[in-house]
C-alpha cells in the first residue's frame, strides 16, 4: 500500500469539515434566524446548509476506524481508553456552549426588544445532556445542533466493537458488516438511532477500507453505488447524492494545505457549538433594527462574525488544550509497538478475536489524519 500518496488525501478534512460546520452556521443564521424575507437571494444561499450534517456522518464514518487502525486499536484492551479519548476531546467544548446557552437564556430576558421569549430550562433537561438522553427521554435539546453529537456518540460506540470486521482481511466479513449497518438504516428508521444514517457512515467506513487497500477501485466503486442506493432510499436523494459526493472526495481528490482552510477546520467544531448560542442572541437582540435590506445585511455579518471569534475563542482555550491531551493518550498496542524498534517491513501480531484485522506497519503510520469532530 502507498500511503506517500494517501497523505496527500487527507489534507482533504480539515477543509472538508470546516465548509461543512460553516454551512450549518450559514444555514441557522439565514433561514432560521428569520432576519431575512422569504424569497432574498441571500437567504437563498443558506436553504440547503443543513447538509454539511451528511458531510459530518460521512467523514466521521472514515476518520473515526482509520484512526482506531493507525493507532494499533485492540478492543479487549482498549475500548475503554478509546471512549474516554473521545470524551475527552468532545465534552469540554460541548459543555462550556451548554453552560454559555444556559446563561444567555436567562440574560435574554433583560435584553430591551429581544425577539424571542426567553427559553424554560429545566434541571432533568439540562442533566439529560450529559448523557446524550434528551432524545430517548423527550427532553428538548438547548441547541438544535446536540442531536447529532448523540448519534456520533453512538457511532464511535458501535465502530469500536464492530471494529475487527471493518477492517478484516476477510472480504465476507467486510461485507457482512457494511450490509448490517447500511441495512440498518431501512430496518431501523427513528432519527435518535445512529442506525438511521447507517448509510452515510457506511460510505465513509468502505473509503477507509478502500484506503487501506482492501478493495480495488472497481470493488469500492461497486460497493459505494449500492450502499448509496440504500442511502437515498431512506434519507432522501439529496442526502445520498452530497454523502456519496463527500465519499468520493474523500477518496480520489487531493489536495495541497491552506492556512485559512486548515484554520476554519480545526475550528470547526467550535463554530459548530458556538454559532447558534453567539449568532442566534445577535440576531435576536438587533431584529428590532432590521428596516432595511442595508440593516438585515448588517445585523447578518455582524452574527457571522460573532459567531467565528467566539469559536476562535473557545477553540484557543479550551478546544485545542483537550485535543492534546487526548491525543497523548495512547491504545496499550501502539504503546508497546513505540517502545521498540521494529524492521520498517515488519506486521504487528494480530491479537483481536473472530477476524484477521489489517495491522499497520509502523513506517504506515502518519500524523496528517485528524479524528473526527461533528
Amino acid at each position: 500500500m502507498n500511503l506517500a500518496g494517501e497523505r496527500a488525501r487527507i489534507e482533504l478534512i480539515e477543509p472538508l469539515r470546516g465548509l461543512a460546520a460553516l454551512a450549518v452556521a450559514w444555514y441557522h443564521l439565514t433561514v432560521r434566524g428569520n432576519i431575512l424575507p422569504e424569497g432574498s437571494w441571500i437567504r437563498a444561499t443558506g436553504e440547503f446548509g443543513w447538509l454539511g450534517v451528511e458531510v459530518f456522518f460521512v467523514i466521521s464514518g472514515f476518520i473515526i476506524p482509520y484512526s482506531l487502525w493507525r493507532g494499533h486499536f485492540r478492543i479487549r484492551k482498549d475500548l475503554g481508553i478509546f471512549l474516554a479519548k473521545r470524551i475527552i476531546r468532545l465534552d469540554p467544548p460541548y459543555l462550556v456552549a451548554i453552560v454559555l446557552l444556559i446563561l444567555l437564556g436567562s440574560a435574554s430576558a433583560f435584553i430591551p426588544g429581544y425577539a424571542k421569549s426567553s427559553p424554560t430550562i429545566t434541571v432533568p433537561q439540562v442533566l439529560c445532556h450529559l448523557g446524550y438522553l434528551n432524545a430517548f427521554l423527550g427532553y428538548e435539546w438547548l441547541s438544535p445542533v446536540f442531536w447529532t453529537l448523540a448519534i456520533e456518540f453512538q457511532y464511535y460506540v458501535l465502530v469500536a466493537l464492530a471494529f475487527p470486521l471493518f477492517a478484516s482481511r476477510i472480504g465476507t466479513h467486510r461485507l457482512v458488516a457494511l450490509a448490517l449497518l447500511t441495512l440498518s438504516g431501512v430496518l431501523l428508521d427513528q432519527g435518535q438511532f445512529v442506525f438511521r444514517y447507517g448509510g452515510l457512515f457506511s460510505l465513509g467506513i468502505v473509503t477507509f477500507q478502500k484506503h487501506l487497500g482492501l478493495w480495488s477501485v472497481r470493488q469500492y466503486l461497486g460497493l459505494l453505488v449500492t450502499i448509496s442506493f440504500f442511502t437515498i432510499l431512506t434519507l432522501g436523494l439529496l442526502n445520498g447524492v452530497v454523502g456519496t459526493a463527500t465519499a468520493l472526495l474523500i477518496a480520489f481528490y487531493n489536495i495541497r494545505r491552506n492556512r485559512t482552510l486548515a484554520l476554519l477546520g480545526a475550528m470547526s467544531y467550535s463554530l459548530y457549538l458556538m454559532h447558534w448560542p453567539i449568532g442566534m442572541l445577535v440576531i435576536h437582540s438587533t431584529a428590532q433594527f432590521a428596516t432595511s435590506d442595508e440593516s438585515r445585511v448588517a445585523i447578518l455579518g455582524a452574527a457571522l462574525a460573532a459567531s467565528f471569534l467566539s469559536s476562535y475563542l473557545l477553540f484557543r482555550l479550551i478546544e485545542r488544550p483537550v485535543q492534546r491531551w487526548s491525543s497523548s493518550i495512547r491504545y496499550t498496542g501502539e504503546m508497546a509497538n513505540t517502545s521498540r524498534k521494529l524492521n520498517p517491513d515488519e506486521v504487528l501480531p494480530v491479537t483481536l478475536p473472530s477476524s484477521s484485522v489489517v495491522i499497520p506497519k509502523l513506517s504506515d503510520r502518519t500524523d496528517t489524519a485528524t479524528t473526527a469532530r461533528p
